[in-house]
């Protein structure tokens, strides 16, 4: 076999594994809102029926707070001109979405605000995504409104432009990277979105911590939109050591579920349809890549054993501050998430992490001593559920906007040619 094939096999199988842990993190994110306790399981049919919203509209608020202990000078120094900056900080993201019933056609509007602290203006900016795969050839149109800063960066040929847009369907193929069918992902996220409802249902029932983490807390009056409404509020809590006690035992689960375990690999299969791992390769290459990822499949319970043992060494490493992980749901008369609101701290220790490090790695650095948390608060109001949603994508033309394709046409034009 030439060197070629042998390095493009080594390519895919990269590739391969990158959509095992894919599916792997996908069946973990939602194990980690599930559970076999009532709050728990009423708490999963919530999400699962909130997979069946076809139009909404969303508007999320975030904040930031870092503080930092134990800084070296050079860590002071640093922090000193960065904190200023980021402290406060305020993120704004309004959405809207509309989609028919069959996931065929939809529309995306989202207008994002980031307010820095020694900024007077924000930065706003703006998302447009049009997806419509009922005909032979896929539309997936995203639209970008290029924020002022930002647009003073562009190159001298396209200042002065507002927009920017992405036909994601016929952008140029990167080389070393899996070619994308489109219109088999879209019918990959329609056909595959029933299938995860079940088996998240299904695999709820089963999976029962120790740690007891959503609890209701109970019914309550919620305004909204200056109406008042009748609510069910869950909360999600984790600290320290029930976060890690909740991965611990979400990692033995999935190893010996076969249910967890055959929904990963059908993903895998349906995947690899998708994004064409195998990339035109001949039969022998195929058959091999196909016998490679049956490997990796049927050694996927031992693997996660083996991730949850390396585990064990970060459990002396703090990894939640002393807040935790809070999520509030307020849950409306129809079984929608309308609110969820919370926070999470984060703990980030230098010396204790280049300690672990350096047992597997090149020594730490004695410059890090620094010992920096990270606060995050949010807040989303999710409301007009299954209502009507006006999206209207701008008017672009030559003058006002530019295609993603004339910076890769520019920046090839001006790269060295040696």
């Amino acid at each position: 076999m030439s060197i070629y094939l042998i390095l493009k096999g080594e390519i895919t199988m990269i590739k391969t594994k990158k959509m095992l842990a894919l599916g792997v993190g996908l069946i973990m994110t939602t194990s980690l809102f599930a559970g076999c306790s009532t709050d728990g399981f009423a708490l999963v049919k919530t999400f699962t029926k909130s997979q069946t919203i076809n139009s909404m509209q969303s508007k999320t608020d975030i904040s930031l707070k870092v503080s930092g202990t134990n800084m070296s000078i050079k860590e002071k120094q640093m922090m000193d001109t960065v904190l200023p900056s980021i402290n406060g900080t305020k993120i704004s993201m309004v959405t809207k979405t509309n989609q028919n019933a069959d996931r065929t056609i939809s529309k995306m509007q989202s207008d994002i605000s980031l307010q820095l602290v020694q900024s007077p203006d924000p930065i706003n900016m703006s998302i447009w995504v049009n997806t419509d795969i009922t005909g032979e050839k896929p539309v997936i149109n995203e639209l970008y409104k290029i924020p002022q800063l930002l647009s003073s960066q562009l190159p001298t040929e396209l200042k002065g432009k507002e927009y920017m847009a992405m036909d994601l369907a016929n952008m140029p193929s990167t080389p070393g990277m899996p070619k994308t069918d489109y219109k088999k992902l879209m019918a990959f996220s329609k056909e595959f979105q029933p299938k995860l409802t079940d088996f998240i249902v299904k695999y709820a029932k089963q999976f029962n911590p120790t740690t007891k983490y959503v609890t209701y807390i109970g019914s309550q009056s919620f305004l909204q939109d200056n109406v008042i409404q009748a609510t069910d509020t869950y909360e999600v809590k984790l600290n320290d050591k029930s976060f890690k006690d909740l991965m611990h035992y979400t990692l033995n689960n999935l190893s010996e579920s076969k249910d967890a375990m055959s929904f990963t690999q059908d993903y895998m299969k349906a995947m690899m349809s998708v994004y064409d791992v195998t990339d035109g390769q001949d039969k022998t290459s195929k058959d091999e890549i196909n016998k490679a990822f049956g490997d990796i499949t049927t050694q996927l319970p031992q693997q996660l054993k083996s991730m949850n043992k390396s585990l064990e060494s970060i459990d002396n490493l703090k990894i939640l501050g002393d807040k935790g992980i809070t999520i509030r749901y307020t849950i409306n008369k129809d079984g929608y998430v309308v609110n969820e609101k919370g926070n999470a701290e984060f703990v980030v220790d230098l010396p204790s992490i280049n300690k672990l490090a350096s047992k597997t790695a090149v020594a730490s650095n004695s410059d890090q001593t620094g010992i920096y948390t990270i606060g995050i608060d949010f807040n989303t109001d999710i409301t007009n559920i299954n209502k009507n949603i006006d999206i209207v994508l701008p008017k672009i033309n030559s003058t006002n906007s530019f295609n993603y394709n004339d910076i890769l046409k520019l920046s090839n034009t001006k790269l060295p040619t040696n």
